[in-house]
């Protein structure tokens, strides 16, 4: 079956049970968590029209930022955790230092930024759907690796956007298991 479809089959049933800090079930929390299908197509959406600008200067063909212990993190009991740090790590580390070029590929990052920090708004709201504790190794990794290409870790890690995209899907379809 398609994960977008899985994907909102989890939302929908999930969805009943999701609970927000404040106690309301039926409030803001169920009606974020019932569009992170859309905003998680959003993004798709918007890496696509960066992607091959990015793509195109990463020189590190040979390293790979988001390996599959990073999915296995997702798909753990620390996957929200996961999920968090891995947003932060876009928002403070890669976004900002992927704004050059021209006014459409800052105009998009721009966007990915804002719906990033609306996902790690939603996740932090929601905490009793989505509880956060643990941090996961892999990110530490991650950022070592990152850290290590220096100017090239920006084209890498927004050239793999659409894996850590992905990732986040399979983190939610987990969740319903």
């Amino acid at each position: 079956m398609d994960y977008f479809y899985c994907f909102l089959l989890l939302i929908f049933t999930c969805s009943k049970e999701a609970v927000c800090q404040s106690g309301d079930a039926e409030g803001s929390c169920q009606r974020a968590i019932n569009i992170f299908p859309a905003k998680l197509k959003d993004l798709r959406t918007t890496f696509q029209k960066v992607r091959d600008y990015f793509q195109l200067k990463d020189d590190e063909l040979d390293t790979i930022l988001l390996e599959n212990s990073l999915l296995q993190d997702f798909k753990s009991s620390i996957g929200c955790q996961t999920v968090t740090e891995m947003i932060r790590f876009y928002l403070e580390d890669v976004l900002p230092h992927a704004q050059e070029g021209s006014n459409v590929i800052e105009r998009n990052v721009n966007f990915m930024k804002d719906k990033l920090l609306d996902l790690k708004q939603t996740m932090k709201r929601c905490q009793h759907f989505l509880p956060c504790d643990r941090k996961s190794k892999a990110i530490k990794q991650i950022k070592e690796k990152y850290n290590k290409l220096k100017n090239q870790g920006v084209y890498k890690a927004v050239g793999e956007f659409d894996i850590f995209i992905n990732y986040i899907e399979e983190y939610l379809i987990s969740r319903k298991k």
